[in-house]
């Protein structure tokens, strides 16, 4: 069954009202109708199983079934810290990262950042990826969405993720230790920050700052990777590494 957002406000007792986009999307792309169940989750993760029991041409109200809590957390949270990429690859990460079950993901601008973006395009695109975070949620039936970032300078990114117990910076140039050796030594840490450049990389100054801010050096292999590939293999290869399961 379809995977609907539902705000927590328009649910009453076991009856639920949606509208909007969530609404049309249901009801005229979907074609679903009264009688129809579908699934759906509310901002803060709770998930439902609900049916439709009356629908108009902009809303409908549904009672519902069943109720469960959010999902438990994953065993470690991880902040995927990101270099600014170009064009849509910022939403692919993102809508990947979230199936994947990545807590907080921190936009950046460095040094050799290609898009330069001001502060009403910089608004839009935090809007435009909550929706792709959103979608994905739905996607896979997850209910959890990561925390994302307004997009940051370098120096504020850093700080972003002094809090994690673990950091890490992914550099091209580093051959002597691969991520599995460097999460190995972190323990039975509870959140890591991964660091991952643009499209160009970082600065040797770059990384010298981050390895002051607590980040150490990993490398991903010998090959280079695009910035997505990196993103993506870094942070399931994290997750794996401290599944408790």
């Amino acid at each position: 069954m379809p995977t609907f957002f539902v705000e927590r406000k328009n649910i009453s007792g076991d009856t639920a009202v949606l509208s909007g986009t969530e609404a049309g999307h249901m009801l005229r792309t979907l074609r679903l109708r009264a009688g129809d169940s579908f699934f759906s989750f509310d901002e803060e993760g709770n998930r439902y199983r609900m049916r439709i029991l009356e629908a108009t041409s902009r809303s409908l109200r549904a009672e519902v079934l069943e109720s469960s809590p959010p999902e438990p957390p994953p065993e470690v949270a991880v902040t995927l810290m990101i270099g600014l990429p170009k064009a849509d690859k910022m939403d692919f990460i993102l809508e990947k990262a979230t199936e994947l079950g990545c807590s907080r993901l921190v936009p950046f601008r460095s040094s050799r950042t290609i898009p330069r973006l001001d502060a009403q395009d910089a608004q839009r695109r935090l809007l435009r990826w909550e929706r792709v975070a959103l979608s994905a949620a739905k996607q896979c039936g997850s209910g959890r969405t990561p925390e994302i970032s307004p997009l940051l300078s370098y120096p504020d990114a850093l700080r972003a993720g002094a809090s994690s117990e673990g950091k890490v910076i992914f550099y091209e140039g580093e051959g002597r230790f691969g991520l599995k050796a460097v999460l190995g030594g972190f323990g039975r840490v509870k959140s890591v920050a991964l660091l991952v450049g643009p499209e160009g990389g970082f600065s040797e100054d770059e990384v010298r700052e981050a390895e002051k801010a607590g980040f150490l050096r990993a490398g991903l292999g010998t090959r280079i990777l695009r910035v997505e590939t990196a993103a993506l293999a870094a942070l399931g290869m994290t997750m794996y590494h401290f599944e408790r399961t």
